[in-house]
Order: structure tokens, then C-alpha cells, then sequence
């Protein structure tokens, strides 16, 4: 909807562009075949033109995207500070984000609609990517329960020795990601490429597409502006890292998971135990098998990753497209 929604502010800007010119060449053609004519007033003309210029559709659609970028810039990077639960702090990077793009939309050059669109296509491929891995760490984050107390220690009392697989559908708050590097690590390195771009770390693919961005916004003298996107790439970075650092962060049984676990049961409270009393050691992570990860799901995160870590080394194909399609949009 977000993409579907900028094509839209895309072609609005485009039409605007044009129907501005045209009104302009129209009231400059019958000035000037009218110079001096008594059936027309020329000054009455040359106050029409002024006017059209003054209150054109595209100037106006280029204040409200100005306005519009710098308080989504704000906003998705100051309020994304305070979130604990990961969907939502990545709604608010997605805001940033959008700030990034009326950002390249209301500077309307060619060079920034080429921006424009190599950002789409970044911030596409890196959250697809981005929810394909949390929706597979919530397929394999899987925790053993050692022993359970209360109603339930009567349903299990036939075989205490085998654990009870709990298996946790969503991944909602951050903390619940703490020690997922130690169960596995290439999901969770993948992870932090995908954090790494959208903060705009090089070489990765969102360095340039933010480089383009704010080299556009230079050019057209919107200085104030690239200062604060500078900025704000600075304060969003700052969660990015917090999401890694809980990674890569010694496991434990955060009390997130301790509450879901004892709120599970039928109205009855249940005591927890994993296999050193709360403290998940090394070899209870890795004794956390069981994974429902299909292929397909680890093939297109591994061909998402390689293509934001490898931009690099053959970013041809995606420019050359870029650059095809926004000379289409101003040609035509």
C-alpha cells in the first residue's frame, strides 16, 4: 500500500509538472500574439501569468512534500527511540523511510526520481527480508521446559523426563530476540545486515540509495533538509544497534516469555524451569532443535541478504532499470 500510494504522489507530480508548463507556454503564446492588441488587455495577461506561476499545482504539491518529509523524518526517528516491541519500531523506521522518499519526490529532477525509485526497491527488498527472518525465528525459537508445577505437572506426570516444547508463534517484543545468535548464527547475521542497510552503513545497498537521496536534495539547494535526514539516519541508527546488541547478547529467559509460558495454563499459575534455573547455558541452546524452516524460506532470505551485501559488486542492473524507467516517466 505504502509503494502503491508514492507511484500515486509520483504521477501526481508528473501531471503537475506538466499541466503547469502547459498553462504557462499557453498564456505566454497568446500574450505574445497579442502584443498590442486593444481586444486584450496586456496586463491583465501578464498578471494571469504571474499568478499561475505563483499558485501552480506542482509548487504547491513541492511545499506539501517538503513539509510532509521533515515531519516524518522527525517522527519516525524521535518516537521509534522509546519502542520495545520490534513490529512497531520498524513501523517507525518505515516513516524515516518514507520521509527519505517525498524527500527525493518534492526536489522532482530527474536525478531524484531515479533516487526515488532505487529507494523503493531497496527498502523493498530490505524488509521483505527483514520479516522473512523474524518470521523464521519464530518457527525455530523453540524452549524447553524441564519441569512444570501446578495443573499441568498431572497431564505430564507420566513422563517427566521428556521436555515440553513450547513453541512461540510471534516475535513481539525486542528482548525476546536476546541470544538468538548462539541458537543461529546465520539467521541472526543476516538480520544484522538487513538492520545495518536500513541505517545506511556501507557498502551495503541502503548507503547508496540514502547517498543519492541526499545528493539530490544538495543540488536543489534543500540544505536544511539533508541536515536533518543526516541527523536522523544518525538517531535511527542508534536502535538498529540496540536491535543487534540484544542478538548477539548472552540467552536468557527473558520475563516476556516466563509470563506467556505462566499464563498459558487454564487460569493456573505455572513455575518454569529450564535447565539451570532460569539461565539458558550454551548446551541447553543448543539443545533447542526442532525448526519448521523450509527450504523456499532459508532460499529467498539468502538471496534477499546476498543481494544487499553483494549491490556492491554489480549494482548495473538495478541502476541501468532505475535509469531506464525515469527516463519513461519524463519523456513521456
Amino acid at each position: 500500500p505504502k509503494i502503491s500510494i508514492l507511484v500515486l504522489l509520483l504521477e501526481l507530480m508528473i501531471y503537475s509538472a506538466g499541466w503547469s508548463s502547459s498553462t504557462l507556454n499557453l498564456l505566454g503564446t497568446i500574450i505574445n500574439s497579442h502584443q498590442g492588441s486593444s481586444i486584450i488587455d496586456n496586463n491583465a495577461l501578464s498578471g494571469a501569468v504571474e499568478v499561475a506561476g505563483r499558485f501552480d499545482v506542482l509548487t504547491i504539491l513541492t511545499n506539501l512534500l517538503i513539509i510532509s518529509s521533515l515531519i516524518s523524518l522527525i517522527i519516525g526517528s524521535i518516537v521509534g527511540l522509546s519502542q520495545i516491541r520490534i513490529k512497531r519500531l520498524l513501523a517507525y523506521s518505515t516513516i524515516s523511510h518514507i520521509g527519505f522518499l517525498l524527500l527525493a519526490l518534492s526536489v522532482f529532477s530527474k536525478a531524484s526520481v531515479e533516487a526515488f525509485i532505487f529507494y523503493i526497491i531497496q527498502y523493498t527488498i530490505t524488509n521483505l527480508d527483514i520479516f522473512a527472518i523474524i518470521l523464521a525465528f519464530s518457527y525455530i525459537f523453540k524452549v524447553k521446559i524441564i519441569k512444570v508445577k501446578g495443573q499441568q505437572e498431572k497431564a505430564y506426570s507420566e513422563d517427566k523426563s521428556r521436555a515440553l516444547a513450547l513453541n512461540l508463534l510471534d516475535i513481539e517484543y525486542i528482548n525476546t530476540l536476546k541470544g538468538f545468535f548462539y541458537k543461529n548464527p546465520l539467521l541472526s547475521i543476516s538480520f544484522s545486515i538487513c538492520l545495518f542497510s536500513f541505517a545506511g552503513v556501507p557498502p551495503l545497498i541502503g548507503f547508496f540509495a540514502k547517498q543519492q537521496v541526499l545528493y539530490c536534495s544538495n543540488a536543489a539547494g534543500f540544505y536544511f533538509l539533508s541536515i536533518i535526514a543526516i541527523l536522523v539516519s544518525v538517531i535511527s541508527a542508534s536502535y538498529y544497534l540496540k536491535i543487534i546488541k540484544v542478538l548477539h547478547t548472552y540467552p536468557t529467559l527473558n520475563n516476556e516469555l516466563v509470563e506467556k509460558i505462566n499464563t498459558g495454563t487454564s487460569g493456573a499459575s505455572s513455575t518454569v524451569r529450564t535447565e539451570s534455573e532460569g539461565l539458558a547455558t550454551p548446551n541447553s541452546v543448543n539443545n533447542l532443535n526442532g525448526s519448521n524452516l523450509s527450504t523456499i524460506h532459508g532460499l529467498i532470505i539468502g538471496i534477499l541478504t546476498l543481494s544487499i551485501t553483494l549491490f556492491v559488486f554489480n549494482p548495473e542492473l538495478i541502476m541501468q532499470t532505475v535509469a531506464i524507467i525515469a527516463n519513461y516517466l519524463f519523456n513521456v
